[in-house]
């Protein structure tokens, strides 16, 4: 194919004959990109690159990615897996470097580590932990990093806590007993809640 340079033995092809990946033998332009010789470079079948390599530094869709390491998109072509050069802000949360952060197909950060405590959408979440988004930007998920109280449950640093898109708890694990909406539970115990913050089901964690 027309701009594609690979061996017959270091290729592979979609049903319909578009290319799905090949082993670059040598750095390579694609849509945009610098793809590092000596690495694989794959795509979707709509001719968006699905992960590469970059020789260089990069900025894609506004983030800085690492050379070296493998970046990863959507089909739509946007930006979904990538490590940054140095440790920033992205969407204005500090963000880790030293392992990888994911992005919604809208270009919303999804997930990532953070370099320090933040406060956000009210919730006190801990340097260092996973913390993850919905695509319109609220928190889904993270582990809190001090004391505190979300919708009557106290939470202690190292705990986590799961949300809703409209913010209320969706679930969590107790790691003290509690009476909540009148009932006692235990703990190791995990609370599920509805949308409207009613308590729907409560699990027991096996290995507690």
């Amino acid at each position: 194919m027309e701009g594609l340079k690979s061996s017959l033995d270091n290729i592979f092809y979609y049903d319909n004959g578009e290319v799905w990946g090949k082993f670059l033998a040598d750095d390579e332009d694609v849509n945009g990109i610098r793809c590092g010789k000596a690495s694989w470079l794959w795509l979707h079948e709509n001719g968006c690159i699905s992960s590469c390599e970059p020789v260089q530094n990069i900025t894609i869709d506004g983030i800085p990615c690492r050379a070296g390491m493998r970046i990863y998109f959507h089909e739509n072509c946007r930006l979904m897996r990538c490590r940054l050069p140095e440790d920033g802000l992205i969407d204005g949360i500090p963000v880790r470097s030293d392992t990888f952060l994911l992005f919604h197909e809208n270009g919303r950060l999804s997930a990532c580590r953070l370099s320090r405590d933040i406060e956000y959408n009210g919730v006190k979440c801990r340097s260092g932990a996973w913390i993850g988004f919905y695509d319109d930007g609220s928190v889904k998920r993270c582990v809190i990093a001090e004391d505190m109280l979300i919708q009557g449950i106290l939470f202690s640093p190292g705990d986590w806590a799961a949300f809703h898109e409209n913010g209320r708890l969706e679930n969590c694990k107790l790691t003290r007993n509690m009476v909540i909406q009148g009932i006692e539970y235990s703990s190791g115990d995990i609370l599920l809640f509805d949308e409207t913050g009613r308590l729907s089901e409560k699990t027991r964690n096996p290995f507690v």
